[in-house]
């Protein structure tokens, strides 16, 4: 099965909830899921200044979502979002346009244990410098 891969980067008003900013999210990936796409990767990269103000606010909460479907996904998701309040700003581009899915999948799933086992490998490095800096 062939399918389109895109990336979603959506900026949420820095003031919503946790609960909102889950709700915005359990929306998306609902969407997503109900039109059968698939989700590959999710990114919270959290509150970040922004460049310049986008609606009276000079941060933003930033989500990276990266996923496979068809375009009328991409259509409903950006009708959602234009509905939505909370949002400041989003883009969807399209980086593939003929991805074979269980190949997609496999490897987001390679890459997600790797970036699992850096982040782990990291994790532990700093831990052995801050005792190794706290011994010396």
């Amino acid at each position: 099965m062939w399918a389109r891969e895109y990336e979603l980067i959506y900026i949420a008003r820095p003031d919503l909830s946790d609960e909102e900013l889950a709700t915005i999210f359990d929306r998306t990936s609902k969407i997503i899921t109900d039109r059968e796409g698939h989700i590959l990767t999710v990114d919270e990269w959290g509150k970040k200044k922004l460049a310049y103000e986008i609606k009276k606010y000079a941060k933003g909460h930033f989500v990276y979502v990266l996923f496979l479907g068809d375009p009328s996904i991409v259509d409903e998701v950006e009708r959602t979002f234009r509905l939505d309040d909370g949002l400041l700003r989003f883009l969807t581009v399209k980086l593939g346009d003929r991805v074979h899915v269980a190949d997609r999948l496999s490897a987001a799933k390679e890459e997600a244990l790797a970036r699992a086992a850096a982040a782990e490998a990291g994790a532990e490095g700093a831990a052995e410098g801050a005792a190794a800096g706290a011994a010396g």
